[in-house]
């Protein structure tokens, strides 16, 4: 062999080693702030606005991820659309998966809700038969009405605007899920659904000690310090209501035949007729989980479509006048306008985008160990899409991503600009994108559009009883955030009132 030989093999050989280390990476983790022995990252947890810190502190450390250590597991956030479509979507065979929550899943008995399942076939069952149940066909029509319903109470000055929203959210989806008509902030129902979203809400603003640790489930109830098995007993038992009170209500109206169309009537009516493809239980968590969804993140992006009308009301009259140009002066909108009023879309499109109602999305986990920019993420790793992040990608969605621009979506001359895409983000990535992402889309759509032909949206008044500075207000931290609360008055526009009360009257 000569050494021109032997040189050539040692420079493919070398080649081959520094093709195969970058394809597999090394063996360290993505970068993240320095972890401390035994408790690692939880005193770096922020409590104000996270998504925006792990986004500043992923900038800060030159990557697109962040990767934070806990007692018993690593969570890896993603800050940039690239980083989301490749490991989410493009690689969601592996990255479906969620990771499993001792104090949700075991104390407080929540593997109910499909939304938390491991991937797998079960989950498949639950969310196969959620979209056959909830389309578009049984869905609008109830979207329509709690809208309506919102602009006769609008009318009266002295109401609460954020408490309002929480009432549509909670009549569309209560009408639409068990025919359950809904008229006070004080409905028993929506109390309900809200008392466990809060339970929820809780659980995901702070670790408990028995998902790090979680030999001490067995602690007993009685023990000192095993309060957090006492406040899930008590979670369990609301859980076990949200799912079993509405549908016993719609069981008894039924049997009365005094029920309202709905999913569960639907159901019930099946199965004395023998042919469901589900049981009883299956279907119980179906809809409570439809029922939980309208008590969550919609009311967020309600509450920040409100805040940008009276933040800025030259765009709040633009919409307007978009609005009223393609209906005219004598009818409110309905579905037979969607998508045929182009700055409308923007501007849903603009409002998802601007103040996701889940800035950071629902934890997925990784299958299997993978290689990625040349970083090791090891299986069962928790996978945080920092939705937030996501939609202020200025490489995605242009320049100035912290303002309210809903002309970003459009081109000069007013139609859809098919190059910024949809913030579907807003709503989950890959797999486990959110099943009620339409209803959300939607309701959120025919809300804006009723409010905007009917109503003028005034400045938005702090709890100092000044006007509100835009760039001091902080989204509440929880897995459905909205803003904080600030009053606004809603002037019904010229003519509008007679409009709204034949709007109601066509209802019935």
């Amino acid at each position: 062999m000569t050494m021109l030989t032997v040189a050539l093999v040692a420079l493919l050989a070398l080649v081959l080693t520094v093709v195969l280390f970058r394809r597999q990476g090394s063996s360290a983790p993505p970068p993240g702030p320095r972890a401390w022995p035994i408790i690692g990252n939880i005193l770096d947890i922020p409590r104000k606005s996270p998504w925006k810190v792990y986004a500043r502190w992923s900038e800060d450390n030159g990557s697109e991820m962040l990767h934070l250590k806990l007692p018993g597991a690593s969570i890896l956030f993603l800050n940039s659309h690239r980083t989301v479509q490749d490991l989410l979507v493009k690689r969601s065979a592996i990255y479906s998966d969620r990771p499993q929550s001792t104090m949700l899943s075991e104390l407080m008995g929540m593997s109910w809700v499909f939304g938390l399942m491991p991937y797998g076939n079960r989950w498949k069952d639950h969310r196969r038969i959620f979209h056959r149940e909830f389309n578009i066909e049984t869905l609008r029509p109830h979207e329509i009405r709690s809208a309506r319903r919102l602009l006769v109470r609008l009318l009266d000055s002295s109401v609460n605007y954020s408490r309002e929203l929480q009432l549509t959210t909670g009549d569309a989806i209560l009408s639409a899920t068990y025919g359950i008509s809904v008229n006070s902030e004080d409905d028993y129902f929506i109390h309900l659904a809200e008392s466990l979203v809060d339970a929820l809400v809780q659980v995901s603003r702070s670790p408990y000690l028995v998902d790090m640790f979680p030999a001490i489930k067995k602690i007993p109830s009685w023990f000192p310090g095993a309060g957090f098995k006492r406040q899930a007993s008590k979670w369990r038992s609301l859980g076990v209501d949200v799912q079993t009170v509405p549908f016993e209500h719609v069981k008894s109206e039924v049997d009365m035949g005094t029920a309202m169309p709905s999913v569960a009537s639907k159901f019930l009516a099946s199965m004395r007729n023998s042919s469901v493809d589900c049981s009883e239980t299956q279907m119980r968590s179906i809809l409570a989980e439809a029922y939980l969804g309208g008590a969550g993140a919609t009311v967020g992006t309600l509450c920040s479509f409100t805040l940008a009308m009276s933040l800025f009301p030259e765009i709040q009259e633009r919409a307007h006048a978009a609005v009223t140009a393609a209906l005219g002066q004598y009818r409110l909108p309905d579905f037979s306008d969607y998508g045929k009023i182009p700055y409308l879309d923007a501007l849903v499109n603009e409002v998802l985008r601007w103040n996701p109602g889940a800035p950071l999305g629902l934890f997925h986990a990784v299958s299997q160990d993978d290689y990625y920019d040349g970083y090791l993420i090891r299986k069962g790793t928790m996978i945080c899409p920092n939705t937030w992040a996501v939609l202020h990608d200025a490489s995605i969605y242009g320049p100035s991503p912290h303002e309210f621009i809903p002309e970003r979506f459009l081109l000069p001359d007013g139609t859809r600009n098919m190059v910024i895409p949809d913030p579907d983000g807003a709503f989950g990535f890959g797999r486990r994108v959110c099943p009620g992402r339409v209803m959300g889309r939607e309701l959120l759509w025919i809300t804006a559009a009723s409010i905007l032909v009917t109503f003028q949206i005034g400045e938005p008044i702090g709890s100092d009883g000044k006007p509100l500075d835009p760039t001091l207000i902080e989204y509440s931290n929880s897995m459905s955030s909205r803003p904080p609360y600030f009053d606004c008055l809603f002037t019904v526009r010229p003519g509008a009132e007679a409009l709204i009360r034949c709007g109601v009257e066509e209802l019935n």
